[in-house]
This record gives C-alpha cells, structure tokens and sequence, in this order.
C-alpha cells in the first residue's frame, strides 16, 4: 500500500512539474499571439480596456501594421463627453474586428470616415467606434443593454459581418442566464452552462494553450480525417481544417459549425446549415430591434462583403486555410439576400455595400492573408454608407430630432 501511494504521488508530482516547467517556458518564449485576442472584449464594463494603446500586426510578417488609440469609455478613437452636448448628433457603429478597423489607424476606419462625412455635410456628429473582435450579434445585444445605451445614441448602425452566424453559435455557449432565462453575459470558462476544466486550463495556462492548440486539436483532426488523410493532406500542403471543411462524408452539423467560421460564405452550398443556425442570429437582432424600439432609437442594418465577392485576387492567399478556391470571384449571394429578406421582413433600414465595391477600379481592397480589409476597403464601406438613400433618410429624420 506504501508503494503504490508512493508511485501514485510521485506520478503527480513529475505531472506537476513537468506542467511546470512547461509554464515557465512558454510564458517566456511563447508563440507569437494572434492579433485578435489583443482587440476581443475581456471585461462586461466595457468593449476594450480604457486608455489603452493597441499596436496591431499582421500574423503573418510584414503585412500591416497600425496603431488603435482606446478611449476613455474602452472604445476606439478620440474622447468623448459621457453627458451628449445639445444640439450633436450621435451615431453608435457596432460591429466586430471589421468596424473596429484592423489594419487601419484611427482615422481610417469606418466609423471615423462616416464621422468625417457628416461634419463635412453640416452635421455636428459624434460616430462612436462599438467594434470589438470576434463580438456578434448576441454580444451586441449584450453590450447594447450594459454598456452602449448609457451614452444615449440617436442612431444605431449595426455591421453585420458573414463571420457573425459562426460567432453567435460559439458565444452562446459560453452564454450565462438569470433565473428568468434571460441572458445576462457570458463566461469563457463556460461550456453549455458548466464550467469545463480543461477550457478553464487553457484560459489560464499559456502551456495547456499550446497543448490544446498544437496537440489536442492535431488528434481531433485526425480522428475526423483519418490518419491517412490527415497525413496526405499535410503533405500536399493543404490544411487539414479546410479538408474538414470540404469533406463530402464529415456530416455533423456539430463539427460544421464547430470548424467552419465561414460557413455563411459556403451560400446555397451549406443552405440548410445556414438557415438553421440563421434562426439563433435573426432572433438575437430582433432582441436589439426592440430593445432600440423601447428608446425610440432607429437601427440600420449594412452589410459588406469578404474578398472572395470582390474579386478572384483579393484575399487570395488566405483563401486556402478556410478551403475556398484560389483566383476564383464567388458570385453566391445568398448570404446577403438572407439578410436583406429578415431586415424587410421586420422593417428594419438595410445597406448592402457589395456594389459599391464591384463598382470600383481592381486595387487591394482586402489584404492577402489576414482578410481584413486595406485602408482602401474600410473607405468603400463608408462611402456606400453615407451615400446611401436609405441612411440618409435615417439620419435626416434622427438630425431633426436633435435639432428641436
């Protein structure tokens, strides 16, 4: 009995230690970090951390570079006064890492060109930056409640991104619930209201990050492969995720969602896969609609599109991780005509940027690996924004409310 207790704590403890040790090592010579945990909302006070300055690169070298400027409120871009002054109008942009303006400095983003477009145009406006990464729908609603509606906008533009269906489907795992069912915010350490201890080493341990990232997703992966073609697939240089992704035999819908990030730009391919999971996003946006309604408030609805719909060359490099084809321009809109059928459906104002890009001269409106949009896309968005009838007709309408 002495020996089996002794081998058994001995055996703990070489696990502990080797934890350990691996801790140290990785907290000292860990990885490089991805450029969007550095933008992902941490805190349920507030979307970033205030007075914080965010030096964002590309993952892969040479890219981009920018620096983001956070606010005294743990928004991007300049101060602002809490208490509205009379006689300003003010706009809430939210939205995920796209609004927030990767890639971008602070006058090149979204927010800060509409801003710029409506004090140039005899507006007094104040176009507040509410974009954070990886936020969706159910965290906008979310921060909508918490955080946002305290500055009293007089408009909300919401910017719906195609990761948005993905990103509502993850979050509200993690989602957390009153007594009365109503969500109240989320937990990271959460799975599917239980605390998951293995999400909760990773959390913590920048080892146990390693290990999930480099050894446990590697055996997930082949188990849904096969060894086989998990090895093939290396050796072509393809990546296993996108064989996953493209698989005519991987049927879960579990796994779908749980790889594909992108799934809402598959179009009529993943149909059925996109309208069932549509059904959690539509009804997160009609939460919003009537928590704007409540307070008068007008909610717009835009939508822009990834590069793979502007032309065959943009984004190109990245294309391959997510299993898209290379040089090809995707001309299934579905997604965007999902969208624009629920925001007719419950009267809600909706822009559709796509064509402000088509309309334009080929220059780099995404970059070549990282996605996100160059400097020159973020203009397009904004430009197809603050010329379109429709929110000028908002505006007009919020501008006469401010005015009396």
């Amino acid at each position: 009995m002495k020996q089996l207790l002794f081998k058994v704590s001995a055996l703990v403890l070489g696990v502990v230690i080797f934890f350990a040790i691996g801790e140290v090592c990785f907290r000292i010579f860990r990885p490089s970090v991805n450029p969007l945990t550095e933008i992902v909302q941490v805190n349920p006070e507030y979307l970033l951390i205030p007075h914080s300055v965010k030096n964002g690169v590309s993952s892969v070298e040479g890219e981009f570079k920018y620096t983001a400027h956070v606010n005294a409120f743990g928004y991007r871009g300049k101060d602002f006064k809490a208490v509205k002054e009379q006689g300003v109008l003010r706009v809430f942009a939210v939205g995920d890492s796209f609004t927030f303006g990767v890639g971008a400095e602070d006058d090149q983003t979204i927010p800060s060109l509409i801003e710029h477009y409506l004090n140039s145009h005899n507006f007094k406006a104040e176009v507040i930056n509410a974009g954070a990464g990886h936020t969706s729908p159910i965290t906008h609603y979310v921060n909508l409640r918490s955080i946002h509606m305290k500055y009293r906008p007089d408009v909300v533009l919401l910017l719906f991104d195609l990761t948005d269906l993905g990103d509502d489907w993850r979050q509200e795992q993690t989602a957390v619930y009153d007594k009365k069912g109503e969500l109240i915010g989320f937990h990271p350490m959460y799975k599917n209201g239980k605390r998951d201890w293995w999400i909760t080493c990773v959390h913590f341990s920048e080892f146990c990050k390693w290990i999930n990232n480099k050894i446990v997703r590697s055996f997930k992966k082949i188990k849904l492969l096969g060894f086989k073609s998990y090895v093939k697939a290396i050796q072509e240089g393809k990546r296993a995720k996108a064989e996953i992704i493209n698989s005519s035999e991987i049927t879960s819908e579990e796994v779908q969602m749980e790889y594909d990030g992108l799934v809402m730009l598959r179009g009529r391919e993943k149909k059925a896969l996109i309208d069932k999971n549509w059904t959690r996003t539509a009804g997160y946006l009609t939460k919003i609609k009537t928590l704007l309604e409540a307070q008068g408030i007008p909610l717009m609805i835009v939508m822009y599109p990834h590069g793979i719909y502007v032309g065959k060359d943009q984004w190109n490099e990245g294309r391959r991780t997510w299993g898209f084809e290379q040089g090809k321009l995707y001309t299934d809109f579905y997604p965007f005509e999902l969208v624009e059928g629920y925001a007719q459906e419950q009267g809600i104002p909706f822009i559709n940027t796509l064509d402000s890009f088509l309309q334009q001269k080929e220059q780099k409106f995404f970059y070549d690996w990282d996605g996100h949009m160059t400097p020159a896309g973020y203009a397009v968005v904004a430009d197809g924004i603050v010329t379109s009838p429709v929110f000028q007709h908002v505006l007009a309408e919020a501008w006469g409310r401010v005015e009396k």
